[in-house]
């Protein structure tokens, strides 16, 4: 089968990958089903630990979430992987706790699968959790932090076969190796296993307890060390940025939202070019009320209001500076034409053989 390039308005190209991909055997190597369903080694129950969740889909939990916003869980982003997850368990069983609706979900856009150095995640609640969202760590870690006793918590199942939920546990392991993203497990006495993943890792500080980072995977035997995604080095890049953009507040029309309540005008519109890149809007009697690169327009039902003139943000054919502002996930350069310039722009992967090779009219070209 041979791969093109997906090339639509504005001679754009758009890369879309289907399904999972491959990951070397080993640490790195993708955590199966069965290891998910493995719980904290040699740990305790949790019951008191109200802001660590449990991340399921279709009622079965299979990692764990740490809440950091009233709405907002973190969690290792390969726990969205195949199956986006469309609840999370609320309380330290399946047998006590209820299940909450998942609105929305994210991953880093630098996690690769296989990988652990930036394998983190969040999702949006569809209702605030009355539990105290654990702290984000202020102080970066410095070596002088290894060796030291940390918490973490984690769901699973003491059979790795069993079926149903799984408790809360938390369990002791010292702070290992320090790496720039991430940072190792070692059990004291407790140890994670890729079922946690997820979980919060969490240290003792002046103000109490706070959250250093998320579980990532495990090795197979569950004994002898863990890895854990490090916050402090995502905070910039992935945590801040996302935070900013569900909570806002007053957005303008054009600006990323996730949610009506983002936009000063209440309007947040999906557009069909981009679906997964809604922007805020407002209504509209005529070009003046809209900002240059948008018009005012009808785009269904309702009563006109702000557009863009040409593709989306996030759509094929868009300008892009980095792969996370397209849809699909890559920014492409190209050669602009007559000026011999490259332009990058929102592109895909695509296969000429299939019956409907590129989404939203864009056409597969070599």
């Amino acid at each position: 089968m041979t791969a093109r390039i997906a090339r639509g308005p504005l001679a754009a190209a758009l890369l879309l990958l289907h399904g999972a991909g491959c990951a070397p055997a080993g640490d790195d190597a993708p955590p199966s089903s069965a290891e998910a369903r493995q719980e904290v080694r040699n740990g305790t129950p949790a019951a008191e630990d109200a802001a660590v969740v449990g991340i399921a889909v279709g009622g079965e939990v299979g990692c764990t979430g740490v809440l950091i916003r009233p709405r907002v869980v973190l969690t290792a982003a390969h726990c969205l992987v195949g199956h986006r997850p469309d609840t999370v368990l609320v309380g330290p069983s399946a047998t006590d706790g209820v299940h909450v609706g998942v609105a929305q979900a994210w991953s880093s856009p630098d996690y690769r699968a296989g990988a652990a150095d930036h394998d983190l995640g969040a999702l949006l609640l569809r209702e605030p959790l009355d539990a105290a969202p654990i702290p984000l760590s202020a102080r970066p870690l410095a070596e002088e932090d290894a060796g030291r006793s940390v918490r973490f918590v984690g769901f699973g199942r003491e059979d790795p076969e069993e079926r149903g939920e799984g408790r809360r546990m938390q369990g002791t392991a010292v702070l290992g190796e320090l790496a720039a993203l991430t940072f190792s497990l070692t059990p004291s006495p407790s140890s994670a296993c890729s079922g946690d993943s997820g979980g919060p890792v969490v240290g003792a500080r002046d103000e109490g307890e706070v959250l250093l980072g998320v579980i990532s995977r495990g090795d197979e035997a569950c004994a002898e060390r863990a890895s854990a995604v490090r916050v402090d080095a995502h905070l910039g890049g992935f945590i801040e940025p996302l935070l900013a953009l569900i909570e806002q507040t007053a957005g303008q029309p054009g600006e990323r939202c996730v949610e009506a309540d983002n936009c000063a005008s209440g309007l947040c519109v999906a557009p069909e070019d981009a679906p997964s890149f809604p922007y805020c809007s407002r209504a509209c009697e005529g070009p003046a009320d809209c900002p240059a690169a948008m018009r005012c327009e009808r785009g269904g039902p309702g009563p006109p209001h702000c557009r863009y003139t040409g593709p989306s943000p996030g759509a094929i054919g868009a300008a892009c500076d980095r792969d996370e502002a397209c849809e699909f996930g890559m920014c492409a350069r190209f050669d602009g034409g007559v000026d011999g310039e490259e332009r990058p722009t929102c592109s895909a992967l695509c296969f000429p053989e299939d019956p409907e090779p590129c989404p939203h009219g864009g056409v597969c070209s070599p």
